[in-house]
């Protein structure tokens, strides 16, 4: 199984803070990889040294098998989802999802059609003029959500990309994902929702505070700490610290 994803050795500080400590993780094509943790276990972070917003103290990270830090081009490859969307309130649906298209390097005579296809999919056509600020925010989620996947990438990176959404829209992220993944491509989701990672996930990571502390296949996480779910043993791993 081809690597598309791996964290060597990460780490973050902020100040005096430390937010990830020593991380690493590795994510295969075709392998949907869960990010566990509470909120401030460092999650974020991660994501953002990942997709290039933040630089690593230490450590090293390989996209397709490019160091991060020695070259951008990774960077066509991955649809990234942050954990809060900014969206432009002044562009209709369309408009943007046809702005994201043109920076994305989607050919002109791809942009349109594939726009159109994400609008059907996420149930936004009917919406497709109306502003973005003037849509609740489950449709403005579908928005974000439709825009990652404009240029076909091929690595997933998607920060709780379920908030928000009702339960029709996350079954179309799912399926989206699913899609990507058996196309020989991977994604790496960064949840604290550990009932949907353990029927969703092939394999996880979780961290607790900065730290990495289990990795693996849900099943062989639940066995190691003898516990019935991923939540049961999340809760033990956790208690140990």
């Amino acid at each position: 199984m081809a690597e598309l994803l791996k964290v060597e050795g990460l780490w973050k500080s902020y100040g005096e803070t430390l937010a990830v400590a020593d991380l690493s993780l590795s994510i295969g094509a075709g392998e949907i990889h869960g990010l566990l943790g509470p909120n401030g276990a460092g999650k974020t972070t991660v994501v953002k040294c990942i997709v290039g917003l933040l630089r690593p103290d230490r450590g090293e990270i390989l996209v397709n098998g490019v160091k991060t830090t020695s070259s951008e081009s990774y960077k066509s490859l991955i649809g990234y989802l942050p954990e809060d969307p900014a969206l432009p309130e002044y562009l209709t649906v369309e408009e943007f999802l046809g702005y994201l298209a043109r920076i994305r390097s989607v050919k002109p005579q791809e942009a349109k059609p594939r726009v159109g296809e994400l609008m059907e999919i996420f149930n936004l056509t009917r919406f497709k003029h109306e502003f973005i600020g003037s849509l609740s925010k489950g449709l403005r989620q579908r928005v974000a959500v439709a825009s990652v996947f404009i240029h076909r990438p091929k690595i997933l990176i998607l920060d709780e990309p379920f908030l928000g959404l009702d339960p029709e829209g996350q079954l179309k992220v799912k399926s989206m994902v699913r899609e990507v993944v058996r196309d020989g491509g991977a994604a790496l989701i960064s949840t604290h929702m550990l009932d949907m990672a353990e029927r969703f996930c092939d394999t996880v990571t979780i961290m607790y505070r900065g730290r990495g502390i289990i990795s693996g296949d849900v099943e062989s996480i639940r066995r190691a700490v003898n516990a019935n779910n991923l939540e049961d043993a999340f809760i033990k791993l956790v208690n140990r610290r």
